[in-house]
């Protein structure tokens, strides 16, 4: 289940704000609270958020534990929930494997021009002619 959108979750706040100015003489339910924002129960149930605003407003349902229906319902919403979010992590991690593997790849080029640069140099030097190392005047060594 995807979860609900911007505008759906605006409806059910207001409803819930008319609800919560007026509540009557029944108590107040998911059934009601849907009907009221004008969505459909399913929508209602992917908000498990809202639903315990719904009833944090309800001094009956305060007392009262969850029904096992309500109680199912809240916890398909967070697997709903939790399966977007670990989707997008997948989304993202592998946008990352395939910016590293581009990395990987120019690395791989670069160390393969210099170790035929290495080369090149090698087989230039003169084999009568020693090699011999140069200090670098820099911040470490003596002038």
């Amino acid at each position: 289940m995807k979860p609900i959108s911007s505008v759906s979750a605006q409806a059910i706040e207001k409803a819930l704000a008319r609800l919560a100015e007026n509540p009557g003489s029944g108590k107040l339910s998911a059934a009601l609270l849907a009907a009221e924002a004008v969505v459909s129960r399913a929508t209602l149930y992917r908000a498990p958020e809202l639903l315990r605003r719904l009833r944090g407003l309800n001094a009956a349902d305060r007392e009262a534990p969850l029904t096992r229906t309500d109680r199912v319902h809240e916890l398909e919403a967070l697997v709903a929930q939790l399966k977007g979010h670990e989707a997008d992590e997948l989304r993202s991690l592998r946008a990352a494997n395939r910016n590293m593997a581009q990395h990987i790849q120019a690395l791989s080029l670069l160390v393969r021009d210099l170790n035929r640069r290495i080369g090149q140099l090698q087989a230039e030097a003169s084999p009568s002619e020693p090699l011999r190392a140069v200090p670098l005047a820099g911040r470490d060594t003596p002038r």
